[in-house]
């Protein structure tokens, strides 16, 4: 007898692989999830056995998560965490609750694999019965970006705590391979760039948490009254922990955006640019030139 995995049967068979403790089998009759006892058991034919999850699964399904991460201090710890050896389920779920967008994203990635896992079971089962193989990619409705952070039009009220977080960035190095002198200068670079920008009206955008934890920024302004239809970057920050998430892909898409509607025709990026952001100017429209980068807005 065959049975019809439902979203509502395959959510139930989600949680019930997840229940160490107990074991369920699927009844067929009503594609309904029930209790294995003495008298409910596998027949492959009324009742069928979930597939097998166990902490080894488990343990790969966390590992594989971290191998996507792009936030380095989140993916540096649970990856501590997965090697250590031992209490290493307890000690992921406590590390993980202390990034909680990572841990969204935990929640997002694990629900999408194990469906994926469940629906493929379910097709293994679909040809032994003789019937096509169903194409059930799950949708990932998570949208981290627009459900858990903020973004708001940068006002000149909030210079100075920008400045703030700017100082704090460079008391760190710049790079790893950098060494600390080196890191605050390059900084001071941009902290000039940021001030020589709030003399010509500069425009942004401010990325912050729920509880108005800042997470980044991006601003820009004219070059000059005679050339205002170029504008030149003037920051562009995520702070370290909200790192690898993609906001600040997030914040370049929108202010362009901006900067579209307000009819500007190009943008500059004149300041020392470290490896780890080129990847996301040239993915976003922008090219070398001369010793800048520069991207065309509109027409």
């Amino acid at each position: 007898m065959v049975f019809t995995l439902t979203d509502k049967l395959a959510e139930e068979i989600l949680q019930a692989l997840e229940n160490q403790e107990e074991a369920f089998l699927v009844r067929a009759e009503d594609s309904s999830l029930v209790p294995e006892s003495s008298t409910v058991s596998e027949d492959e034919d009324s009742f069928y056995a979930l597939p097998e999850w166990n902490s080894s699964h488990g343990f790969n399904l966390r590992e594989d998560f971290v191998s996507t991460l792009h936030s380095p201090i989140a993916k540096d710890e649970l990856q501590s965490i997965l090697h250590s050896g031992r209490g290493v389920f307890r000690s992921f779920k406590n590390k993980i609750k202390e990034y909680p967008e990572v841990e969204k994203l935990w929640h997002s990635f694990k629900h999408k694999r194990m469906l994926l896992y469940i629906n493929d079971w379910y097709n293994q089962l679909r040809e032994i019965w003789g019937l096509e193989k169903l194409e059930q990619e799950p949708e990932d409705n998570e949208n981290l970006l627009e459900e858990d952070f903020l973004f708001s039009e940068y006002s000149s009220m909030e210079y100075e705590e920008l400045i703030g977080h700017f100082n704090n960035a460079a008391k760190g190095s710049f790079e790893d391979n950098l060494n600390q002198d080196l890191g605050e200068a390059i900084f001071e670079l941009w902290l000039q760039d940021f001030k020589r920008g709030e003399e010509k009206e500069q425009c942004g955008l401010i990325c912050r948490t729920p509880d108005e934890e800042f997470a980044g920024c991006i601003t820009s302004a004219p070059i000059s009254k005679r050339t205002d239809k170029i504008v030149v970057l003037t920051s562009f920050y995520v702070q370290e922990k909200f790192r690898g998430l993609g906001i600040g892909a997030k914040l370049l898409s929108k202010h362009m955006d901006v900067l579209r509607d307000l009819k500007k025709k190009w943008i500059l990026l004149t300041s020392i640019v470290p490896d780890s952001m080129e990847a996301l100017l040239m993915t976003s429209g922008f090219k070398r030139t001369g010793s800048c980068f520069s991207a065309k807005i509109q027409d």
